[in-house]
């Protein structure tokens, strides 16, 4: 889903609320850029390419990180950025309603605005609202099928329902994509354990 959200989920099944807390205490601040972009920019390309390639976890988070700041930004739409701004900074603050519906508005104005359905899939998984989030997240997959977050977002929404089969592959599948996301090899041995029946 995201990485610039920290918020505590209460309702995860015992065994999945580790992981999903294990998952969400990795996950970094998202920093802003001024550029103009999204999923369809040709920069992401090399980078994508440069993040398989990578030697360091440190050439890994930059690439990512510019990864992250292109994929948030619109491209040649201002008011487009200044409301995703300000429907993040709700989120971040908990006022899911508002983001909900800001991120709704951006998405029938841009419904090709790939970020847009992840950051709403995120604030409907902090709502409840698995499914409404998978659906939102088979939107981003749709637009842009590398996005790492939708799919790690994806293996937390079957985790919590408690389809570890299905996390497993989400989170492999992401895992695929951007290999040093943060902690995704204890997750997915995690995850291998409890289906060899093993307690995480």
């Amino acid at each position: 889903m995201m990485r610039d959200q920290q918020t505590k989920v209460t309702r995860s099944k015992p065994i999945g609320s580790k992981i999903i807390m294990f998952l969400a205490a990795s996950m970094l601040a998202l920093a802003h850029a001024p550029a103009n972009a999204d999923q369809n920019d040709p920069k992401l390309d090399k980078l994508f390419a440069a993040l398989q390639t990578s030697l360091s976890n440190a050439s890994a988070a930059s690439l990512e990180h510019e990864i992250w700041n292109i994929w948030t930004r619109y491209p040649d739409d201002q008011a487009i950025n200044r409301q995703m701004d300000r429907a993040i900074k709700m989120m971040n603050a908990g006022r899911l309603d508002d983001a909900e519906a800001m991120f709704s508005a951006i998405i029938s104005r841009e419904p090709a605005f790939a970020e847009a359905w992840n950051k709403r899939a995120t604030v409907r998984f902090f709502r409840g609202d698995d499914a409404g989030s998978a659906n939102d997240i088979l939107q981003v997959i749709k637009l842009e099928p590398r996005h790492f977050g939708a799919l790690s977002g994806l293996g937390m929404i079957k985790v919590r329902a408690g389809d570890f089969q299905g996390a497993l592959q989400a989170y492999r599948a992401a895992q695929r994509i951007n290999p040093f996301l943060p902690n995704i090899e204890v997750i997915i041995d995690r995850l291998g354990q409890r289906l060899k029946g093993r307690a995480l």
